[in-house]
């Protein structure tokens, strides 16, 4: 499953940037475009998959249908270009996991710090942060948990872990941030291989 949203170039880069990327996710990941023109169909057909042979259920449907809608146009809000979701299933049991790309584009005509830079400002204030390399470059991982907020979730009690890969794109100051999030707390360590082999995906496009 590959990505087709092509990385807004900027303007004043000294050396041309990518034109896009690819990543690969594994059998199981649905993919919602973050454009609103174009995500109904997808989240339909993605809640159609996930009630398949359950036909007295329209209220649960129809709440799930608002939920990844709200998802969608969130991640869409805060500058994500796809949205990934984990369908995949371990003994009959669901894993819920999802993957929002976000582009962040540069800050004026400053040259960003260099992740290693960000990573040890994140280190000194006791965040779980390290340096990674992947064949897409060099990434700074930060690990981290949210606690529930029953306000925006109603009945929501579990925490939600988050694994952040952020890699700088090539020839330019932005960059590309690869949010992956699970409320699977006890699984988080087995899924974040799974995470950081998604991210182990990555190419650029030239």
């Amino acid at each position: 499953m590959t990505q087709d949203a092509a990385i807004p170039v900027p303007q004043d880069a000294q050396a041309p940037p990518p034109r896009d990327y690819r990543i690969a996710t594994p059998e199981g990941w649905e993919r919602i475009i973050l454009d609103p023109d174009v995500w109904d169909p997808v989240i339909t057909r993605i809640v159609d998959k996930e009630f398949r042979g359950v036909d007295n259920a329209p209220h649960l449907k129809a709440q799930m249908r608002d939920m990844l809608k709200a998802q969608a146009a969130g991640a869409k809000a805060n500058g994500g270009l796809e949205l990934y979701l984990s369908l995949m299933r371990l003994a009959n049991m669901p894993l819920p996991a999802s993957l929002v790309v976000t582009f962040v584009p540069p800050r004026g005509d400053s040259v960003p710090p260099p992740l290693s830079d960000l990573a040890m400002q994140y280190a000194a204030a006791g965040q779980n942060v390290r340096m990674m390399d992947f064949p897409a470059g060099p990434a700074l991982r930060r690990k981290w948990q949210e606690a529930p907020n029953p306000a925006e979730q109603a009945g929501n009690t579990r925490p939600v872990a988050h694994l952040d890969i952020q890699f700088q794109v090539p020839g330019s100051g932005a960059f590309l941030l690869l949010s992956f999030s699970t409320p699977m707390i006890e699984l988080t360590e087995a899924l974040d291989g799974l995470f950081e082999s998604i991210a182990s995906t990555l190419r650029w496009v030239r």
